[in-house]
């Protein structure tokens, strides 16, 4: 009688095992099956904004078009933001885009992919990095781009003003830098 009861035990012990793996698997694929559909609507979401913001420039007739004017960030956290631009001129146009940040002696311009070191208004040590395209961007008359940018929030808690400028590319012909537009915006970060 001992016998049978641990055969009937080891077949309980089986079975709640066999169980516990296929309840495992179907957990796996749930999770798989919706990081898939998060990344999907991630990149939909990304589109629509991409498309939004070819919209406005479009219908606005604005040289310059960021979709934020307060970004709310953990230190250190970087945000993927876009940036659009359009040649509101009547002939073709090279153009850059440059970033600045409002420190304690003036505006800092930031270099793509380099982490920029500044004194805030407030006096604290601060850096902070932006990732762009920064090479000219050629436009026909009319065209619009969408511009993706990284911008990494400063590594002290504070309230940040930053600056995106579109100048005028520099020629031998016209060696001043002309601002064509520009628009502020906040990085708050907490």
């Amino acid at each position: 009688m001992n016998s049978k009861a641990s055969l009937n035990l080891s077949i309980q012990a089986i079975v709640i095992v066999v169980i516990a793996f296929v309840v495992l698997g179907l957990g796996l694929g749930f999770v798989r099956s919706q990081f898939s559909s998060i990344e999907s609507t991630s990149t939909s979401v990304q589109e629509q904004i991409s498309q939004q913001i070819l919209d406005d420039l479009r219908t606005g007739n604005k040289p310059l078009s960021f979709p934020a004017s307060k970004l709310v960030l953990e230190t250190g956290e970087e945000s993927v933001q876009a940036i659009g631009i359009k040649n509101t001129g009547d002939e073709d146009r090279s153009m850059l885009i440059k970033f600045f940040v409002k420190a304690e002696d003036g505006e800092k311009e930031f270099t793509s992919s380099q982490e920029l070191d500044f004194t805030s208004t407030d006096g604290a040590e601060v850096s902070s990095t932006i990732l762009w395209d920064n090479e000219p961007q050629d436009l026909n008359a009319g065209q619009t781009k969408v511009v993706p940018v990284t911008i990494a929030a400063p590594d002290k808690k504070g309230n940040y003003l930053f600056k995106v400028k579109l100048v005028k590319l520099v020629t031998a012909e016209d060696p001043d830098e002309e601002e064509y537009a520009s628009k502020t915006f906040f990085i708050k970060t907490s």
